[in-house]
């Protein structure tokens, strides 16, 4: 039998059907099938991928991270069940970043490695000048320990940028999907161009992919890859994420779901990586997990 290949997944989310209960009817479109880490492992397993590190991050559509707690005893009762199996496998938490449920108690967690503010779609203006930075989200950001960073996904690079100004300078910054660049503005937009350059300022600001929220083709991705490794540079990228199970749409209407599964989505993120490194003669394993250790430890 031919090894295990091993594989960082720095953005994945697992969840079950009991979960997805506490929000039957309460969303604008269809909930997802559970997705749960046993069947997850399984699936890569059985393919030859043998998940080393994961990271499971709060999921939008629920109202806490309680499942991201459940996961962490469902993988010791797996590994206690068969060490053999699962014995290898480091799993890590993303939790909800708001100040009331950020609890000292919770970001005490050891297997907690940070926590994440979700915006989606909106608008930079949505934003407002303190709306990050009061009392409440100040007290919050002091109950962070050193090795914990704050995670922001919004779909415009502008209002990262207003979020990415209003954290407290000392606190490790986590941009999702490499900032939600947007192919049809090129890399030369203006916001995009900001929020690097507040990143390079800053220091301690990392993008993390997978990147196919950004477009489907791995070489397109690329081009904004080689953009933040020029601005930031390379030590702060990370690319092997699958964002399983790819809940949402493309730009053209097409279910994520449909496009990707995680083993297909590592092959994306490889074919990323690969282009990248060949403009750049980055490795691709640094391109892919280098800096992620960095992250949770």
């Amino acid at each position: 039998m031919l090894p295990l290949i091993k594989r960082t997944d720095s953005h994945v989310h697992f969840f079950t059907s009991q979960d997805l209960r506490r929000v039957s009817g309460s969303q604008p479109y269809a909930l997802p099938e559970p997705h749960s880490l046993t069947a997850y492992l399984d699936k890569l397993i059985d393919v030859g991928i043998a998940p080393a590190l994961l990271n499971n991050v709060h999921l939008s559509i629920l109202p806490d991270s309680e499942n991201v707690f459940a996961s962490f005893a469902e993988l010791r009762n797996l590994q206690a069940a068969d060490p053999q199996r699962y014995g290898g496998v480091t799993l890590v938490g993303t939790i909800k970043a708001e100040p009331a449920y950020a609890t000292h108690e919770r970001l005490s967690h050891p297997q907690i490695v940070g926590a994440r503010i979700v915006l989606h779609d909106a608008p930079p203006e949505a934003v407002s000048d303190r709306q990050f930075s009061d009392q409440q989200w100040l007290a919050f950001y002091g109950r962070l320990q050193p090795h914990q960073h704050l995670h922001i996904y919004a779909k415009e690079a502008e209002t990262n940028l207003r979020v990415l100004r209003q954290i407290p300078r000392a606190v490790r910054v986590v941009i999702d999907h490499l900032g939600t660049c947007h192919r049809e503005r090129d890399i030369t937009e203006p916001a995009y161009i900001a929020l690097l350059a507040e990143a390079r300022v800053r220091g301690n600001v990392w993008f993390k992919g997978p990147g196919y929220r950004t477009c489907i083709q791995p070489e397109e991705t690329a081009r904004f890859v080689t953009q933040i490794i020029s601005a930031v540079g390379a030590d702060k990228i990370v690319l092997e994420a699958t964002d399983a199970p790819h809940v949402g749409t493309d730009n053209k209407g097409v279910a994520y779901a449909d496009l990707f599964d995680p083993h297909r989505a590592f092959n994306f993120v490889d074919a990323v990586a690969l282009h990248v490194s060949q403009a750049t003669r980055i490795p691709v394993g640094q391109l892919l997990r280098g800096t992620f250790g960095r992250l949770v430890s």
